[in-house]
This record gives structure tokens, C-alpha cells and sequence, in this order.
């Protein structure tokens, strides 16, 4: 029987994201986050989970920004380096070059492949975790690799899903559902 404790196993494997935290010029950090999920439509939002402790945090309390990067399983390296030290104690910047966001102050990881910019629009406070709800002000992808009307381009896109630790995944082939039921 599952723990309690690690019912989030359960809802995983999940895309990996690197989300960029702090300001360019002056404070940048990236970390790797799978708890991210589209929230709602009007107004656009997006909701991240960050640990209360870590820098990221920190970063987008003092500066209200954030952006959700998305990389290519050629980059798992860097994302996952992203998630496994601290930027208290490293500068991740040195190793995920980044320009500042269109709309937002936040870096933004130069390889990513799509990348959504935030302005935290309201957060929750739980025991070990900070749900932020961030106001979706931009939203882009390489046109490579995704269509406004289909989505990714999985054959072309080859996008990382996280299962637990160490452990990653590619996103498998697509399977169409028919309408109206079995």
C-alpha cells in the first residue's frame, strides 16, 4: 500500500520545467519544478509549487516574477542540474545562459524551446511548499517544434517527463481518441 506521504508518485511521470526566479542585472536563478499546471484561462494563469525554503522562493517573493521554461530532453543534464543544487550556494546562470523576459524581469533560459513570463497573481502558503499563481503576460514557443493548432510536435519536440529522483522519460507516440465514447 502507498504512503500517504508520497501520494505524488502516483501523478507522475510529469513534464519537467525549469522556471527562472529573481531579476536580470542583478539576482537570476533557474531551478527544475514538475508541479506546474495551467490554472485558467480568464485571466490566463499558470500555478507552480516551490519548496518554502529554497532560493527560488525567496526570488519571487522579493521580485513577484517567474518564468516557466521549457527544455528538450537534449538539455536533461542542465534541468537536471537545475533541480539539485541550491542557487544559494551556485550560480546556475553560469551553466544556463539566459536573457531577461519580453514582459518580466525574470531570466529566461536562451535554449528553451517555449517559455511562459509570469507576474504572481496570488500564492498559498501551505507546510512545506509556496503555490504560486502567476498571471500568464507572455507565452511563446519555437514554431519548429509547436503549432498553435496542434500543440508540440512530439516527433520533433522530444520534451522530458519527470517519474520520480533521477528518473526521466520521453513522451511516447500519440494515440487519438474517437469521439462519442467506447
Amino acid at each position: 500500500m502507498m504512503e500517504v506521504e508520497t501520494f505524488y508518485l502516483l501523478l507522475h511521470p510529469r513534464p519537467a520545467y525549469l522556471i527562472g526566479s529573481g531579476k536580470v542585472g542583478e539576482k537570476a536563478n533557474f531551478m527544475a519544478a514538475s508541479w506546474v499546471s495551467p490554472v485558467s484561462e480568464e485571466p490566463p494563469l499558470v500555478g507552480v509549487a516551490i519548496d518554502v525554503n529554497s532560493y527560488t522562493r525567496e526570488l519571487i517573493d522579493t521580485y513577484g516574477e517567474f518564468t516557466v521554461n521549457i527544455l528538450p530532453l537534449q538539455l536533461l543534464e542542465k534541468l537536471y542540474y537545475a533541480g539539485t543544487v541550491s542557487g544559494r550556494s551556485v550560480d546556475k546562470t553560469k551553466v544556463i545562459s539566459y536573457r531577461k523576459g519580453e514582459k518580466v524581469d525574470a531570466p529566461v533560459a536562451e535554449e528553451a524551446i517555449g517559455v511562459v513570463e509570469c507576474r504572481v497573481y496570488t500564492s498559498i502558503k501551505t507546510e512545506d511548499v509556496v503555490f504560486y499563481l502567476g498571471k500568464v503576460l507572455s507565452a511563446r514557443a519555437d514554431e519548429r517544434f509547436f503549432g498553435k493548432r496542434s500543440g508540440w510536435d512530439l516527433k520533433k519536440a522530444n520534451l522530458p517527463l519527470h517519474n520520480w529522483g533521477a528518473g526521466f522519460y520521453e513522451v511516447g507516440r500519440l494515440h487519438i481518441v474517437r469521439k462519442g465514447g467506447p
